[in-house]
C-alpha cells in the first residue's frame, strides 16, 4: 500500500471513515462520513499523530514553532502531534489550545499552553473542514493576539467540496488568509483507494460505493 492508502485504511479500521448514507451539515446526502472523534484509544490516537507529524515534516518543517489546536477536537490532535514530532523527529515545538469559555480566575484568559511571548509562527491542527467556519473563528481569535503569526493549516482529510464561491473550504482558507493549507489525504486519494478491488474487499466496502463516491465528487467537488 502507498502512504495515502495506509492512512485511508487506518481511518476505516478506526471507524473514523464510514461509507453508507449520511447527511452533512449543509444538507447534502453523502456516501461517506469522516469523524476523528472516533479515535478513542491511546493506540489509535498515537497512530493518527504519526500521520499528522509526518505531514507536518513534509510541508511545514522549519516554517513553524507552534501547533495550535482549536477546542475541542484540535486539542488532543495538536498535543499528540507535538509529542510525535519530539519523539520521532526530534522537533521540540510548543503547542497551544483554547478554552471555549474565557477563564476569569487563576491564570485566566482563553489560551492554554504556550502564550506567544514572542513572535511565533503557528500551524493550526484540525480534523476536517467542510465550510471553514471553525478555521475562520480560530483566525479571528488569533488575529487579536500579539506575536501570533499563523502560517499554515493541517487537516486529516480534504473533502474538496465546492462552497458558494466555487472554491473548496481549504482553497478558500488558503486564499483568504494567505496561509499554506494542507491535508494528509483528500477525497481523490480515497477514490484511488476504493478503485482497487482488494482495498474494497479489505474494508468490506458497501456494494456500489465507488460509483456513489464518483457521483458525489462529480456533483459537489471542485475541479
Amino acid at each position: 500500500m502507498t502512504k495515502t492508502d495506509n492512512f485511508v485504511h487506518f481511518l476505516v479500521e478506526a471507524g473514523a471513515l464510514k461509507f453508507g448514507d449520511f447527511v452533512t451539515k449543509s444538507g447534502r446526502n453523502t456516501p461517506y462520513f469522516i469523524n476523528t472523534g472516533e479515535f478513542r484509544t491511546g493506540a489509535t490516537l498515537s497512530r493518527l499523530a504519526e500521520f499528522y507529524a509526518a505531514a507536518f515534516m513534509e510541508h511545514f518543517d522549519g516554517k513553524a514553532e507552534n501547533l495550535y489546536g482549536p477546542a475541542y477536537k484540535g486539542i488532543p490532535l495538536c498535543a499528540a502531534t507535538a509529542m510525535k514530532l519530539s519523539d520521532v523527529y526530534a522537533r521540540n515545538l510548543t503547542f497551544t489550545y483554547n478554552r471555549k469559555e474565557v477563564k476569569d480566575h487563576g491564570e485566566g484568559g482563553s489560551l492554554v499552553g504556550y502564550k506567544y511571548a514572542e513572535k511565533t509562527n503557528i500551524v493550526i491542527i484540525e480534523d476536517v473542514i467542510t465550510a471553514g467556519t471553525s478555521v475562520n473563528e480560530t483566525m479571528q481569535a488569533l488575529s487579536q493576539i500579539e506575536n501570533a503569526n499563523v502560517v499554515g493549516l493541517l487537516i486529516s482529510v480534504d473533502r474538496r467540496e465546492r462552497l458558494e464561491n466555487g472554491k473548496s473550504a481549504l482553497q478558500d482558507v488558503q486564499d483568504h488568509y494567505g496561509l499554506e493549507a494542507r491535508s494528509i489525504v483528500s477525497i481523490d486519494d480515497i477514490i484511488k483507494f476504493l478503485e482497487a478491488e482488494e482495498n474494497r474487499k479489505a474494508i468490506n466496502a458497501p456494494e456500489g460505493i465507488l460509483e456513489r463516491v464518483y457521483a458525489y465528487r462529480e456533483q459537489w467537488g471542485v475541479k
